[in-house]
């Protein structure tokens, strides 16, 4: 160490916010977090996303169940329900998990089966379940959740919110996931 750099003790991992430096503080733990001085709600493991492809079907054809969302990033745009992996979950119970609370479409763990695994540009790892198709006069109404604007049926395949979702949605009408 040179005489102008001065030793500055090791934080406590994960004691200070990601995004704006400021300590966590006394009285927060756990995870999910939010930091207390700008708003930032930081996930223990935040890398792996789980992604639902739904299909459905009725007297058009097959489709497959898309969120509008509410919240950033990509509010307001067109996406696959899907979310990040808690903590400890299972990819399979997060697929699931995250198209209940997007969708109120309820899925059993044990029927999604691997359709594809993307790493995204900024490090993300998007791990894409396949669902059996089902009936779409058998869903749930559409109605507005905490992040989404409700859910509706994406007939051919189209640009998404989110690059991945657009080349899962390409492969999935192009017949390579079945």
């Amino acid at each position: 160490m040179s005489e102008n750099e001065t030793s500055v003790p090791n934080s406590a991992l994960d004691s200070h916010c990601s995004g704006c430096g400021s300590p966590y503080g006394e009285g927060v733990s756990g995870w999910p977090r939010t930091c207390p001085a700008c708003g930032t709600v930081a996930y223990r493991n935040p890398l792996p996303v789980a992604v639902a492809l739904q299909p459905v079907y009725d007297t058009q054809g097959t489709a497959l169940v898309v969120i509008t969302r509410t919240v950033t990033p990509a509010r307001g745009g067109v996406a696959l329900p899907g979310g990040y992996v808690d903590h400890r979950e299972d990819w399979r119970q997060a697929v699931v998990r995250e198209l209940k609370e997007e969708t109120g479409i309820d899925a059993a763990g044990r029927d999604v089966r691997l359709a594809d695994a993307m790493s995204s540009s900024d490090g993300h790892l998007l791990v894409f379940g396949l669902l059996p198709e089902r009936p779409a006069e058998g869903l749930p109404p559409s109605t507005a959740t905490d992040e989404t604007e409700g859910w509706h049926l994406l007939r051919r395949s189209e640009e998404l919110a989110f690059p991945l979702h657009t080349l899962a949605v390409r492969a999935f009408f192009e017949g390579r996931y079945i």
